[in-house]
């Protein structure tokens, strides 16, 4: 397991997160991040990093915590396609889930591609369950598979 550095992201952090972001099937628009990161922004949203201790590459991935009603909503988890299966996404994940209790969120919500097997065994293993199918969800006609989790979150043990 490599052990990132996990971190809030700043406006500074824009070029690299916009490089992952460019890497995922459901990347935001370059604006839409833009305006999360400007200091000035009033969304209530938070982006945490997880950074290289070496000089390899500054940003190997980032997770964004929103809001959804009165749960904490898992809005995107993307780790640099050079580092995934390597842990990144579940300390990513545990980060997300302190900053939701820290917010007073009870559950943790996110919606995710049903053709995203790789995804949905994480947040199976961090004791994410599957609730709905939310059909025709993505762009491209994709269904999503809604999940949640009671916070904070228990990642299973493995051998």
């Amino acid at each position: 397991m490599y052990v990132p550095e996990i971190d809030f992201l700043t406006f500074n952090d824009l070029p690299e997160v916009l490089r992952i972001n460019a890497e995922s099937a459901c990347s935001w628009p370059e604006e839409v991040i833009r305006s999360d990161l400007n200091q000035d922004s009033q969304n209530e949203i938070t982006y945490l990093g997880a950074f290289a201790t070496t000089a390899e590459a500054p940003l190997l991935g980032y997770a964004v915590l929103g809001r959804e009603k009165r749960e904490g909503l898992l809005m995107a988890l993307i780790v640099d396609s050079i580092y995934r299966r390597r842990g990144i996404g579940r300390q990513l994940l545990m980060a997300v889930s302190d900053c939701a209790v820290y917010l007073h969120f009870r559950r943790l919500r996110l919606k995710v591609r049903k053709s995203n097997s790789g995804a949905i065994s994480l947040y199976s293993q961090m004791s994410f369950t599957g609730e709905t199918v939310r059909r025709g969800y993505y762009s491209n006609g994709e269904d999503a598979i809604i999940m949640s989790a009671k916070l904070p979150l228990r990642a299973e043990v493995r051998p």
